[in-house]
């Protein structure tokens, strides 16, 4: 009987031709390599304007890092454990209001197919299809040909997709006899574009439970599903690659990339909900012609300006924006939900009705808007919609305030499976997040609940710029919309990208009032006190913009009165922040901290010279001033003027940590000396 090596995927005669592989060098070099690629993320691309040693420092919150190498654009880390592995892929980390692209650890062939897929992905933006607005001349045509060339169609589904849920079943029952394999998302309600994933739910058949004492060994838990469906898809690794498994998430998911297609997957065991979620989603879009081209577009708008994705508004999320805006009286397109359940007998599911009665009589749709029509209206009726505080609910059709929700005996009695979920355990509360839309089938699901305040602002924002292309459009018979749309970006604010530091100067102004009062208590001696430790630390912070940073330093406004804020203009050539290293020169203890900083400046140029390293443009104003008269708080404000942006952005996290460093240490280091 054969016998087979799931690490090194080979087949051997029998047991004893194993175990000699088992002590090879191959085998047990390969084994060390699983176990590093298990215990490893890799960060790509790395994100601009911080640090190496931060972006370590940050990683190191979530386990012990046992090492860590930079490469081009990538970082690889190792832990000393798989556990911090699956807690940094089961939560999106964020920095600087970016959102961190982290991955398992993979072999290259794996790589190359990961890049394959993004390659994919791509073949449907814009730049690659712009010339469809060139070639059509009308609205319809230039729709017609948008989707036929970046929607799924029905037979890619059927070819690409749905062979990999049959193909999965089949594998699955040799662990799982009775499961059952379903797609849901777009794959499912026919919202999905080329090169999208495809997410799967399985049924395996039998009650899976939580872990705790009273479990039984012999029952399915989620940890024992993940560790039987893990050595399936390892052991098949000409069928599944670049596996990762998210056990520690609210819905625990595997993804995989199915090989023969070149499809990534999702995995989910837990919920069937979502089955039941794209069932209604399909059904809304079933009552009106008019519905799935107009869902097709906005989500190819949001996926097009970065507003909708991982992070930002969910492409579920947004089809319940759509929706809520057509059953509004005015519209009247999509009739509200609580219509087509009501008259059915409630399937229960989880507590939660999953369905719907599809041959419910609906009163017949009279408006009779075109696409435009509709998408002029999409946009003006959320570019100032009031998100916070209120409650969007496609249940009813209606906005609902955060305090009906939080005293749960003001909702309608359509509501009740909410109460009754809320009287069991008041943790299952709604999230009323600055944009919430209740899920119209998991009534204490809010679809929106991770949508941060940037894309919300940015979405509105992008809305109220459609609102006004679809206006100007409109003359027309809306030849030029799309490609107007597509091409019209924010304008970016006119204002200067600027930083602040808040300078607390009570070491300085301590020590003059008490120097002034040892002399006299005369009030014009006290306010003069109050002047030199400002004009202090106007004279450090000058020292450091010429000495550190390296900057011609030009006076725009002087400090003529007390009251009167001083402006100061640097110009700048100099990167003294990269490779900031000292090359094992030991600096004398006994210069100051300005001092060995500007040392430190000096040999970086030196250093940067020797490697022809370019020179970069900084051109920047700061200013200084009192929050109050009498206020030991200096306050620098730094703008740039016309510096490229990505300088400005890493100036300004290395400005911000020596700027105060080096003032405090040069303030206590005056009073030291007095």
């Amino acid at each position: 009987m054969s016998k087979y090596c799931d690490i090194c995927s080979i087949y051997f005669q029998d047991e004893h031709a194993l175990q000699g592989h088992l002590v090879g060098k191959k085998h047990l070099k390969r084994h060390q390599l699983v176990q590093t690629m298990e215990m490893s993320v890799v960060v790509s691309p790395l994100p601009k304007f911080i640090y190496g040693h931060k972006l370590i420092q940050l990683f190191a919150k979530f386990g012990t890092i046992k090492c860590h190498r930079f490469r081009q654009d990538c970082l690889t880390i190792q832990y000393c454990d798989r556990k911090s592995v699956e807690v940094v892929l089961s939560k999106p980390i964020w920095v600087h209001n970016v959102l961190l692209n982290i991955e398992r650890r993979a072999f290259h062939n794996d790589l190359e197919k990961i890049k394959s897929m993004e390659q994919n992905k791509s073949e449907i933006c814009y730049d690659n299809i712009k010339h469809i607005f060139q070639e059509e001349t009308t609205f319809d045509n230039q729709l017609v040909t948008l989707l036929n060339t970046t929607q799924l169609t029905d037979m890619e589904v059927q070819t690409k997709y749905e062979c990999i849920c049959v193909h999965l079943c089949m594998i699955l029952k040799t662990v799982f006899p009775k499961c059952e394999v379903y797609k849901f998302g777009s794959t499912r309600t026919g919202l999905g574009f080329k090169g999208c994933d495809l997410d799967i739910y399985v049924d395996i058949g039998m009650p899976i439970f939580e872990p705790n004492k009273n479990t039984p060994r012999t029952s399915w838990t989620m940890q024992k599903i993940f560790k039987n469906v893990k050595a399936i898809l390892y052991r098949m690794n000409t069928t599944f690659s670049c596996i990762i498994p998210i056990l520690k998430a609210k819905t625990p998911i595997i993804k995989f990339c199915y090989v023969q297609t070149n499809v990534f997957c999702d995995i989910s065991f837990k919920n069937s909900l979502g089955i039941y979620k794209s069932d209604l989603l399909k059904h809304c879009i079933s009552l009106d012609s008019r519905l799935k081209p107009l869902m097709m577009l906005i989500k190819y708008w949001t996926l097009h300006f970065k507003i909708s994705g991982t992070g930002k508004i969910s492409s579920y999320g947004l089809m319940l924006l759509i929706i809520f805006y057509l059953q509004q009286p005015s519209i009247n397109i999509i009739p509200p939900l609580i219509k087509i359940k009501e008259t059915c007998q409630p399937q229960i599911i989880n507590g939660w009705q999953v369905n719907f009665d599809k041959d419910a009589v609906l009163p017949p749709i009279t408006n009779t808007s075109s696409i435009p029509q509709l998408l002029h209206g999409f946009f003006d009726f959320y570019a100032n919609f009031k998100f916070k505080s209120q409650v969007v609910c496609v249940l009813d059709g209606m906005v609902h305030t955060e305090s009906e929700f939080k005293d749960i005996e003001n909702l309608p009695q359509y509501m009740d499976r909410y109460k009754a979920c809320v009287e069991e355990d008041d943790n299952l509360k709604l999230i009323t997040n600055l944009m919430c839309i209740q899920d119209p089938i998991e009534l204490n699901d809010n679809a929106l609940k991770s949508t941060p305040f940037s894309i919300i602002d940015t979405f509105q924002q992008y809305c109220a710029l459609g609102a006004q292309i679809c206006a100007a459009n409109s003359k027309d018979d809306g030849r030029d919309l799309l490609n107007t749309l597509f091409t019209t970006e924010l304008k970016k604010k006119t204002t200067n990208h600027k930083f602040v530091v808040v300078i607390c100067t009570n070491h300085l102004q301590n020590l003059n009032k008490s120097n002034a009062m040892d002399t006299s208590t005369d009030t014009k001696k006290l306010k003069s006190a109050e002047i030199d430790y400002y004009d202090t630390v106007c004279n450090i912070i000058k020292d450091i913009f010429e000495n550190v940073f390296k900057m011609q330093v030009e006076t725009v406004t002087t400090c003529e009165e007390a009251n009167q804020d001083i402006e100061m203009h640097c110009i700048g050539s100099h990167c003294v922040w990269r490779n900031r290293k000292m090359n094992g020169i030991v600096l004398d203890p006994s210069l100051s901290c300005l001092e060995k900083e500007a040392f430190i400046s000096e040999q970086t140029i030196e250093n940067s010279k020797k490697k022809a390293t370019s020179e970069v443009n900084l051109d920047l104003t700061y200013t200084l001033k009192r929050k109050k008269l009498h206020s030991p708080k200096v306050i620098l404000t730094v703008s740039n003027q016309n510096g490229a942006k990505s300088v400005f952005q890493e100036f300004t996290y290395f400005a911000k940590s020596k700027l105060l460093k080096i003032v405090n240490q040069t303030l206590l280091r005056m009073q030291y000396k007095c």
